[in-house]
């Protein structure tokens, strides 16, 4: 009768602010994929003396077996591929995979004049420009580019991939009321896109993993 091994993982240690932010999809491949990890939360007051030890003075940061990593895509291709999150043995699945998490960002980037706008009034009329027109033009792509792909199930490829897990997390943002002036239903419309943040949200491990932080 053949013997199973389980499987010899890295010490691993992931270090990012007390959010999900750009460690999102990390921590939930970790978490989903049952692989030990230490999960470091920096506070605002502790940032400014960690800074200058970091590569590129930015977080996250892993550590694999005392060995510091930046970039918060290379860790999570890095974590996928650890997880079996991310395609190693097809690259049209790869590209895939890196092609959604890429165009993820360019979301992320239009809101980021808005993050640093300290006049209220101003970020007000940033955010609705955002609901009014860039976030409709932007998601609208997104939704059509998933409802033309052959995957069989909610997710992007036929199974899990850290695809999903980065439209959880900018789904998470739009849907949770984080954002003032964009309204909490504006995705609601993305049928294929709201179906793969809550196929992800309804992961037992994932609901585990958030009732933690309750």
């Amino acid at each position: 009768m053949a013997t199973t091994t389980a499987p010899v993982y890295p010490t691993l240690k992931l270090t990012y602010f007390e959010m999900p932010g750009r460690a999102h999809v990390s921590r939930l491949a970790l978490v989903i994929a049952g692989i030990p990890f230490e999960d470091e939360r920096i506070s605002q007051e502790a940032w400014p003396a960690l800074k200058p030890t970091l590569p590129y003075q930015q977080m996250p940061t892993l550590t694999v077996d005392g060995q510091v990593f930046a970039q918060a895509h290379a860790i999570e291709r890095y974590v996928g591929s650890l997880s079996g999150m991310y395609p190693t043995s097809n690259r049209l699945h790869a590209l895939l995979v890196d092609e959604i998490v890429d165009f993820l960002d360019d979301i992320t980037k239009l809101l980021m004049p808005s993050f640093f706008e300290q006049d209220p009034d101003k970020k007000k009329v940033l955010r609705e420009e955002l609901a009014a027109t860039s976030f409709p033009r932007m998601f609208g792509f997104l939704e059509a580019r998933l409802v033309a792909l052959p995957s069989k199930g909610p997710y992007v490829l036929d199974s899990i991939s850290i695809a999903d897990l980065a439209i959880h997390g900018i789904m998470l943002m739009m849907t949770s009321g984080f954002l003032d002036h964009i309204p909490q239903d504006i995705c609601d419309k993305y049928t294929r896109t709201m179906g793969v943040f809550k196929a992800v949200q309804a992961h037992p491990k994932v609901i585990e993993w958030f009732a933690k932080f309750d």
